[in-house]
């Protein structure tokens, strides 16, 4: 993973193979700490040898490298990743703290484009994203109601893409996400 949003992409494909079908992202962004939580609706993890990279759920290789490596990039500046299943019915939730200034923070890469490339890519999840500005959450992105207006015609998909890459664009700005 080069930077941090492959990790995050990698993350919400595995939301997705864990037949997740709402995933809700938060990010914040001061002083060079980066913290991104993320949680979803998926079978759950049953325990902590997600973070071991020779155990893994695929039937396709025998190794998991996604959380492996973003814990070795968080832990590498300092940070930590922590991820624990959400009750008995199923559901995972991730957190993780990267500081951006440690000379061993890998960049940041293009959120935008990597949230709207999540939205084409999965088309049955719902997620939402917010991001905290000034001690304050906003929700920034909201997949269902991106789909309702493309399911009413007021935006097509090409409209949908320019907006999502826009929108992200110009909120990660604001909190100094380049």
């Amino acid at each position: 993973m080069k930077n941090i949003a492959d990790h995050l992409f990698d993350i919400i494909e595995n939301s997705v193979n864990a037949g997740a079908n709402e995933v809700i992202v938060k990010i914040t962004y001061t002083k060079s700490i980066f913290f991104c939580s993320i949680s979803d609706n998926g079978k759950g993890i049953i325990g902590q040898e997600v973070l071991d990279p020779f155990v893994t759920s695929r039937k396709t290789r025998r190794v998991g490298l996604g959380l492996p490596l973003l814990k070795r990039t968080a832990e590498d500046t300092g940070g930590y990743l922590k991820i624990r299943r959400i009750n008995k019915k199923g559901g995972t939730a991730l957190q993780f703290k990267i500081d951006m200034s440690h000379i061993d923070a890998k960049p940041f890469g293009d959120l935008a484009w990597t949230f709207t490339d999540i939205f084409f890519a999965w088309p049955e999840i719902n997620l939402k994203l917010f991001i905290t500005k000034e001690d304050r959450e906003e929700l920034i992105l909201d997949f269902l109601e991106l789909r309702n207006e493309i399911a009413k015609g007021l935006k097509n998909y090409i409209k949908i893409r320019k907006h999502i890459y826009e929108v992200l664009q110009k909120e990660f700005k604001k909190i100094n996400i380049r």
